[in-house]
């Protein structure tokens, strides 16, 4: 018994993924009087239907492989100042792009990078007068580390500058910072 009714759910499964990508077309001819007939058919109802298989709404619009993404287009920069005088950059980059190229910039204007996390998009940087040596580092005071700070805002970036712990940046300094940085990519464009 348990073997003839696996079988038969078997070819019952069988026929019903065969048939489940195929356009059906099923004939019902309503015969005149039954007994048993539960839902009565309409007198003018279709004699016929057709069954496709079924329409799924996608949910992302396709993008053409030729349509060229927001990455291609030019790299916009604009210096911030907020009402406190602080300034900041923004960058027209995605995070991680954004990291990239201030990561680069700094090497290339000479900033000593103390520390990378990239986990929380943080630069810990030193001032460009500040000497690399033993002696210096050991008599150098901690407030004149700054962090330089990636805030992600959708698909653009904010770049900031912050003090160690709560202390207000030097704003000399963290001025100069985004000046020269903002400086550097209005020359590469």
């Amino acid at each position: 018994m348990r073997f003839f009714r696996t079988t038969l759910w078997l070819s019952v499964w069988l026929t019903l993924a065969a048939c489940g990508g195929n356009t059906q077309v099923i004939h019902y001819q309503a015969p005149d009087s039954t007994v048993g007939d539960w839902y009565p058919i309409p007198a003018d109802a279709p004699s016929s239907a057709v069954l496709a298989a079924p329409v799924i709404p996608r949910l992302v619009l396709p993008v053409s492989v030729d349509a060229p993404s927001e990455q291609d287009g030019t790299l916009l920069v604009s210096k911030m100042t907020d009402s406190l005088g602080s300034s900041s950059l923004r960058f027209n980059r995605e995070t991680s792009t954004t990291w990239e190229l201030v990561d680069i910039a700094l090497t290339e204007l000479g900033y000593t990078n103390l520390d990378k996390n990239r986990s929380k998009y943080r630069f810990v940087m030193t001032g460009k007068s500040q000497k690399s040596g033993l002696i210096a580092k050991l008599f150098s005071a901690k407030k004149d580390e700054l962090f330089l700070l990636l805030i992600p805002q959708g698909a653009e970036t904010l770049v900031v500058v912050e003090g160690v712990g709560d202390e207000i940046p030097d704003l000399n300094q963290s001025e100069s910072i985004l000046t020269q940085l903002h400086a550097h990519f209005q020359n590469q464009s």
